[in-house]
């Protein structure tokens, strides 16, 4: 019985915490449960909410989703990491829910498993339930991750590196291999659905802690000067990142061949690496979050407001002046090097020295955004402020204390006072600063002091609108703070009483900073709103392709099936998402080819524009459709996705094969220009009668036609030529050549024939195989470890 009461008595707080981290993004977003509304802000539209319906219905045809036929004339989507195929938690779109719903849902369970992985993160540095509730509340809750929801796949992973540090902390408290190798299933699971950035970011962060062990135990610990110690620490660490990377290889993998074929690596160099550096200014918003707008009421920062924003609390950063005494303690001083670091990194060009020594370390010149680095001053704040809760709980609050918390609430309120009533003075005295600093002290004035009435229609928010004024929420956070200080040092709140009041007040702070505050919703009916000429080429395009123009926005993404949302609708496009990852053959072709031959080449029937085009346009491709919102040109003779040729050209390469494509001279029906390498093509021959291929039947990953020529030549699909599709005839396997310079070819003899492209990707074969060998290493490991314990 004392057995059973123990465990409750453990067990029942940490429900209670774990149950609090649940039901906070119900209070931050209730707008999305219980309005009928969406989130929708950029990435959101444009990737992530199409994205994931395609995906969903990829896996529940029984098939994984490595291919996407339906944008830029097909690319991989395993492979793009955009949307994360592999991750588990994902399984919630295969629900009967509406994918808007879903996607909430999605968001919501990732900030509970941040607050819950960084509560257990803090427990793990002995911080109280007490302390770890605020680092949980504070990061999970917290300005990165409540912004960066934009970007499902940044806020996702990001989710996952507080659960790769004590993964760490663990292997190396328990000095266990088996420890070491489960340890590195966060890892794999943060890249199943991350960014790449955040995963090496948290890779970096997870290896400094590693490094800081090292160092520490060899120069200071118990085991100093100790070598087999340190380089088995050494090897513990290597076993969590291999663990991790041999698990998540079917992403891994993929991505990284995909990588050599895309745009990604052309971009490349120090101008890359430092755009949107924070400006130093925006650190305001750890006292003042929105002080300079956020994405509701318009951000005026210069770059996405996204990826600059950063706030845990009024009251945990106060705490974190309290963690100060414990510097000592080695993890505490790790977060606080870890927060130095952090915090140099995060600003970029701002940081001397930042071109002189970042551009050369590796890895680093692969990523643009330093800003990201915010993920690890937010993580170092949450947990120091942890650390600050427990110092005072335990010292509790003397007379020089309070003091200094009441002298640091009062200068602030007097200084916002003064910086309000003497605004023209700043702004005159700004008039020397640089162009960015001088906008941001306006914006601040025009912003941090103004109430936007948009927020009278949130339905918590809604009842005390003015708290969502910078100005009014940090004087709001002040009076509470002093008050609870107050109390505390005249004993007038016991120590759980106290803290019980803090975690309440913190949660209260980080709902009116974040949540609906921060991200614009709408209804959930935008997602089906179709324009009539999205419609009329929904009903005629058949297996040609539509090229959507200037359907880059939000709206017009949805109407004009812009971005991923030719996926949505299985319509196959010769556009799609510009991000970092298209493909250089399609971009160059897209860059350089005649305009004429790019489209026929694409196999382009429509063109959907939300404008008029000119003319000239209108001259070529006769108007086919148009209302107030829309209009559809029609190519009025396509080239079919599948054809014959009998004449080729042959070329060296990509470039050479381009060269062909800038002017009218080749007519793609009848010549294609193919590139052989090293191979010795078979020359085509004349046909008695014209040749002819259908396409039978096709899925995202397998294309099936029918071919009937009198004489040799090159069957010409209109697909994207990609490392992975295989060919048969008649069921014999036959090599696939890049044909003008985006597509395929392959060579058919005289005949009826049966051809087949299959998309069975080398790589995903690969990684697959690797995970299964970690599998079987981590099973095996396991028995090994229960065997020895029971001998």
């Amino acid at each position: 019985m004392n057995n059973i009461a123990a465990k409750n008595k453990f067990l029942i707080p940490t429900l209670l915490i774990f149950a609090l981290f649940l039901i906070v993004p119900f209070l931050a977003f209730p707008e999305l449960i219980f309005a009928g509304k969406t989130l929708y802000w950029t990435d959101i539209t444009w990737i992530h909410y199409p994205g994931h319906i395609f995906v969903a219905d990829e896996w529940l045809a029984g098939r994984v989703p490595l291919w996407d036929p339906f944008r830029q004339a097909g690319k991989p989507m395993l492979a793009e990491t955009q949307i994360g195929v592999l991750y588990p938690l994902r399984a919630i779109f295969l629900s009967s829910l509406s994918p808007s719903l879903e996607l909430s849902l999605f968001l919501f369970m990732h900030y509970t498993l941040a607050a819950c992985f960084a509560f257990i993160l803090a427990r793990s540095l002995s911080l109280s339930r007490w302390g770890a509730t605020l680092a949980g509340l504070s990061f999970g809750f917290g300005g990165f991750l409540m912004a960066q929801n934009v970007n499902v796949n940044i806020m996702t992973g990001a989710v996952w590196l507080p659960l790769m540090l004590w993964g760490a902390i663990e292997t190396l408290k328990r000095r266990s291999w088996l420890v070491a190798i489960l340890a590195g299933i966060p890892i794999a699971l943060q890249i199943s659905t991350a960014q790449p950035q955040i995963t090496f970011y948290s890779l970096v962060m997870m290896s400094g802690y590693g490094v800081y062990k090292i160092v520490g135990d060899f120069f200071l610990g118990p085991h100093r000067y100790k070598v087999n110690y340190a380089l088995i620490t050494g090897l513990l660490m290597i076993t969590i990142v291999v663990s991790g990377l041999l698990l998540a290889a079917p992403q891994l993998i993929p991505t990284i061949e995909m990588l050599q074929f895309t745009v990604r690596l052309a971009s490349r160099g120090f101008e890359l690496l430092i755009e949107n550096s924070l400006p130093p200014a925006l650190w305001l918003n750890l006292l003042l979050p929105s002080a300079f707008g956020n994405n509701v009421v318009g951000f005026k920062g210069g770059d996405p407001f996204q990826e600059d924003f950063i706030y845990v609390g009024f009251i945990p950063l106060l705490l974190v002046l309290f963690s100060w005494p414990r510097r000592r303690q080695s993890p505490v001083l790790f977060f606080m090097l870890l927060l130095l670091s952090a915090v140099l990194l995060a600003m970029g060009r701002y940081t001397p020295f930042y071109a002189t020594i970042i551009q050369y370390l590796p890895g680093f010149d692969l990523f643009r955004i330093p800003s990201r680095w915010v993920l690890g001053v937010n993580l170092a704040l949450a947990i120091l402020a942890g650390v600050g809760l427990d110092v005072l709980l335990k010292q509790g609050v003397s007379k020089t204390t309070l003091m200094i918390v009441l002298a640091i609430g009062s200068l602030l309120i007097i200084g916002l006072g003064l910086a309000w009533l003497g605004q023209a003075v700043l702004l005159q005295w700004a008039a020397s600063w640089s162009n960015l600093n001088r906008k941001l002290l306006r914006v601040f004035f025009d912003l941090g002091y103004t109430f936007n009435p948009i927020y009278e229609d949130r339905l918590l928010v809604g009842w005390l609108p003015q708290l969502t004024v910078p100005v009014v929420l940090l004087t709001t956070n002040i009076i509470i703070a002093a008050g609870l200080f107050t109390l505390y040092a005249r004993r007038l709140l016991s120590p759980t009483l106290f803290a019980g009041l803090i975690l309440a007040a913190v949660t209260f702070d980080l709902i009116v900073a974040g949540g609906t505050v921060i991200n614009p919703i709408k209804d959930a009916t935008r997602w089906q709103q179709l324009s009539g000429g999205a419609q009329y080429v929904l009903e005629r395009v058949g297996q040609a392709r539509v090229f959507p123009l200037g359907a880059s926005a939000e709206e017009t993404s949805i109407s004009h099936l812009g971005q991923y949302f030719p996926s949505v609708h299985r319509v196959h496009s010769a556009g799609g998402y510009l991000g970092p990852m298209r493909l250089q053959r399609y971009e160059d072709f897209i860059n350089e080819a005649h305009p004429v031959q790019a489209i026929q080449i694409l196999g382009v029937r429509y063109l959907l524009t939300p404008g008029q085009m000119g003319a000239d346009v209108a001259a070529t491709y006769p108007l086919a459709y148009s209302d107030d919102a829309s209009y559809v040109y029609e190519n009025p003779n396509p080239l079919p996705r599948a054809f014959v040729v009998h004449d080729i050209i042959l070329a060296d390469g990509p470039t050479d094969a381009l060269a062909y494509f800038t002017d009218m001279a080749i007519d793609p029906r009848q010549t294609a220009v193919i590139e052989a390498g090293a191979d010795n093509l078979p020359p085509p021959q004349t046909p008695t009668t014209p040749s002819t291929a259908t396409i039978l039947h096709e899925d995202p990953q397998s294309v099936e036609i029918a071919v009937t020529t009198t004489a040799a030549g090159y069957l010409i699909l209109l697909d994207t030529y990609y490392p992975g599709w295989i060919a048969t005839i008649d069921g014999d396997p036959t090599p696939i050549y890049p044909a003008n310079t985006i597509g395929r070819a392959i060579y058919v003899p005289p005949g009826d024939h049966g051809v087949k492209f299959d998309y069975r990707p080398l790589s995903f074969r690969v990684g697959v195989g690797l995970f299964g060998l970690m599998v079987v290493i981590i099973i095996g490991a396991w028995l090994w470890r229960l065997n020895f314990v029971k001998s």
